[in-house]
């Protein structure tokens, strides 16, 4: 055994004994078809006991009896018997003890899997740093991605559950959320939008796309501070692969203080609005946001962040946002690293759903689209013009799409400020046009309904 690796890995023979023993016995074939999809043979330590579960399966999954003579029969096909010692082996590995609730094995030895995984991990990492043949930045993403998907395989297999737990837990996750006040998911501060999806659900993949310069980055903006801001106070967390810090911040700014992004921009004041402008700072800096620029970055590093800010914070992020999807990276050396853009985009959409999912929050993430839709004069997008992979569409439970019209005049005519919210796809309910209008030097997006009232209150 190489140096770096403890002389004896996370291991318990004869739990996998008694588990195998027990889903081999009489009458267990019901309770055995389900124990064993949850595993696999990465699970099992002791290769005998390898070859009498990919056996066990084997039989399981052709629905044949399962006993000692069939065992040996299908251990015998798979040139395996040999393996167990031969049939006396194999009654003598039958003959272990049995236990009444052999889940818990199955639990057991899944765990034990996950640390010796971990184990490995660990050893791989300190031979490469020993070596040091790789930069420190490949090694971290390598692990960073390692650490994801173990995380992913780890809580995924549940199996099928009886109607009562999936009752219970659900009403007690409702209850829970109506006791904190937040029975809405995380709200968007656009009334129809929010009427239409109860907001953002924890677990949702929301897709927001349109065309460069249409106003991604500002819609979830101003999604970004109406979820923080009053009365909601949701913690939310910005990833801008595009722009620095500074000009999130000061985009957050014009459109909270109501001011011209461009005197901002500029620092072209007066007294009264220095005084409005620093007031509005005062107070988005007491919103629980969080904003991230670093350039590419990969999903098992937004996983991380994730986690870090639940352990060392006093509370957990409730959503969070990226922009945007094709600037995502893949991890150096990763399979998705090396194939073209259209699968490479697909894992990654994949992933963010994935992340979505396990850490309960929804992930908000933009989108371009391809220039089909500039060919269509003027016509609304459409889920097909999902740039690089329709793994997006998939993957989202909503897609939705801002349509502005560029007016007559030539490429350089400025765009119509009339603009749709087009919701292409809700996953959990209906879909529809929601008109707003956008104020270009304020980066803000309103309903109709609300120019009368545009403020963030």
């Amino acid at each position: 055994m190489p140096d770096w690796l403890p002389e004896r890995l996370p291991e318990d023979v004869e739990a996998e004994r008694s588990f195998l023993a027990t889903c081999c016995a009489p009458g267990m074939e019901q309770r055995a078809a389900d124990l064993v999809f949850r595993l696999t043979e990465e699970d099992f330590v002791a290769p005998q006991h390898k070859a009498l579960f990919q056996a066990l399966r084997e039989l399981i999954q052709h629905q044949v009896e399962v006993n000692p003579l069939t065992l040996k029969d299908m251990l015998d096909q798979r040139g395996q018997l040999g393996s167990v010692g031969g049939f006396a082996g194999l009654t003598e590995l039958l003959a272990a003890e049995e236990v009444g609730r052999p889940e818990v094995l199955a639990d057991l030895l899944r765990r034990k899997t996950t640390l010796r995984r971990l184990v490995k991990l660990g050893a791989r990492l300190v031979r490469e740093a020993s070596e040091e043949e790789q930069p420190p930045k490949t090694m971290v993403e390598a692990a960073a991605q390692d650490l994801f998907h173990l995380a992913q395989e780890d809580g995924k297999a549940r199996g099928l559950m009886d109607i009562e737990t999936v009752a219970q837990e659900s009403v007690e996750r409702l209850q829970a959320r109506l006791a904190s006040g937040n029975a809405m998911g995380v709200p968007t501060g656009l009334p129809t939008l929010d009427t239409l999806t109860q907001g953002f659900q924890p677990g949702n993949l929301v897709v927001l796309a349109a065309r460069p310069g249409v106003g991604k980055t500002a819609l979830a903006l101003n999604w970004l501070l109406r979820a923080s801001g009053p009365p909601f106070n949701r913690c939310g967390a910005f990833f801008s692969l595009e722009m620095s810090q500074e000009e999130v911040f000061l985009r957050l700014l014009s459109a909270y203080s109501r001011k011209n992004l461009k005197h901002i921009q500029a620092g072209r004041f007066n007294d009264q609005d220095m005084k409005e402008v620093l007031k509005a700072r005062d107070e988005i800096i007491q919103l629980p946001l969080y904003i991230c620029d670093q350039a590419a970055i990969t999903v098992p590093q937004i996983q991380n962040m994730v986690t870090k800010q639940g352990t060392t914070s006093n509370r957990k992020l409730d959503f969070l946002i990226v922009d945007y999807l094709q600037l995502l990276s893949s991890p150096s050396g990763s399979r998705a690293a090396q194939q073209n853009e259209a699968v490479r985009v697909g894992e990654i959409s994949r992933g963010l759903k994935l992340l979505a999912k396990e850490n309960g929050i929804p992930v908000i993430v933009l989108s371009q689209l391809n220039r089909d839709v500039e060919h269509r004069q003027g016509g609304p997008p459409r889920l097909s013009d999902l740039r690089d992979s329709g793994a997006i569409e998939q993957d989202a439970d909503i897609v939705a799409f801002i349509h502005r019209r560029k007016p007559e005049g030539g490429d350089g005519a400025a765009m119509d400020n009339d603009v749709k919210l087009i919701v292409a796809k809700h996953r959990n309910g209906p879909t529809r046009d929601i008109p707003m209008t956008f104020q270009s030097d304020t980066v803000s997006f309103f309903e109709l309904e609300m120019q009368t009232n545009p403020g963030f209150e």
